[in-house]
């Protein structure tokens, strides 16, 4: 079989990397390879046309053709990682941790799969896990800014630990070119509530 190998990052997310619209477009799962690895040249020609069904919401055609990538090209995580934004959309939260868990296998730096793994284990109750997988991403990849505002989040509504909420919302804001203000007045009002003095535009707030 032919074998395309590229040694950059960039040409490695452009074969695995996903994006989907409307209502699944936050849920995106992309696939970001930690080392160069050989990547079938018909595999990019499959994941080409799943991501289109993706982009068309054709889920079930795109679906079909993941699911048989995992059996086809069992190295590569991303068809796992899109595979568990499906399932996820589909609110089928045991398929997407299980599909998940085995991407995660088999790349573990797969930042998109780990954040994917956070929103499920939230989803299905398991916080502590949840908080590990963003841990995780964060450790992977410390410059990108995603898991810094999921680990925000679980810790803010879901975990009642708004000191850790706080302190992960202003990193996430120091990650951005301009502040986000819905965010902002996240830190605002829970540095209130637990008397934490923020700095905010040069003044001090408590």
């Amino acid at each position: 079989m032919l074998l395309l190998k590229y040694t950059s990052l960039a040409c490695l997310l452009l074969l695995l990397s996903a994006c989907m619209g409307n209502q699944v477009k936050q849920q995106v799962a992309a696939n970001v390879e930690s080392q160069v690895i050989e990547i079938p040249a018909q595999a990019a020609v499959d994941f080409k046309l799943a991501i289109e069904h993706l982009n068309n919401s054709k889920l079930t055609q795109a679906q079909a053709l993941l699911e048989k990538m995992t059996i086809d090209y069992p190295q590569l995580s991303g068809p796992f990682a899109n595979l568990g934004v499906i399932y996820a959309h589909q609110k089928d939260w045991p398929k997407a941790q299980s599909v998940l868990e085995e991407g995660h296998v088999k790349n573990v730096k797969n930042i998109k799969i780990l954040n994917q793994l956070g929103l499920v284990y939230r989803q299905s109750g398991q916080f502590d896990k949840a908080e590990k997988s963003y841990l995780k991403a964060i450790k992977a990849v410390p410059e990108d800014s995603t898991a810094y505002i999921n680990v925000g989040i679980l810790y803010d509504i879901y975990m009642g630990k708004f000191v850790k909420a706080s302190e992960y919302y202003q990193k996430y804001q120091g990650m951005l070119n301009e502040p986000d203000r819905k965010v902002a007045g996240w830190i605002v009002d829970i540095n209130r509530r637990t008397g934490v003095k923020t700095q905010i535009a040069g003044e001090v707030s408590q």
